[in-house]
């Protein structure tokens, strides 16, 4: 490597420090909004029954409910391996749904024993479908999905910029 091009590199880093400066504030930036949560009110007949906080959620979290919502069956032909069959795509919504709530939330509502027992399931996920309406469910998951980073209109506005 020649000096000239060593030299090329320093002064193109030194041209351009101040953006990368700029980036690295944004990827700090970026860090400390992952955990952002937002209110999800419950309302039906212009009545708020009641209400909870979720945030997004990584794919570690996604594929965990994923895993955990699909269906396994031994196989005879590969030698008794399970292997995934069918998602079961209510319940995986519903496992988001719980995964994404506010720890503190939890406990008074999905976690809740009382309601557990009332409702007559053992499970968090359980409580979200014996509560959450259909279209409410929808919307809870559109909801976490855009603080996941998956709003369109985000998404359409970068590719337009790039």
């Amino acid at each position: 490597m020649s000096e000239d091009s060593v030299k090329y590199g320093r002064d193109e880093l030194l041209a351009v420090e101040e953006s990368v400066l700029q980036d690295v504030g944004g990827v700090f930036e970026a860090m400390d909004t992952m955990e952002e949560y937002e209110l999800f009110k419950v309302v039906r007949g212009g009545k708020e029954l009641f209400s909870f906080r979720v945030r997004g959620l990584d794919d570690q979290e996604g594929e965990k409910c994923r895993t955990e919502a699909t269906k396994m069956v031994k196989s005879k032909r590969l030698g008794g391996v399970a292997i995934p069959t069918d998602l079961n795509a209510a319940k995986y919504n519903s496992m988001l749904i719980v995964a994404a709530t506010h720890p503190e939330d939890r406990p008074h509502l999905w976690n809740n024993k009382e309601l557990q027992e009332k409702a007559k399931v053992i499970t968090g996920w359980q409580v979200v479908d014996k509560v959450l309406k259909a279209g409410e469910k929808e919307r809870v998951i559109e909801l976490i999905e855009k603080l996941s980073g998956y709003d369109e209109e985000d998404l359409d506005e970068t590719l337009k910029n790039s």
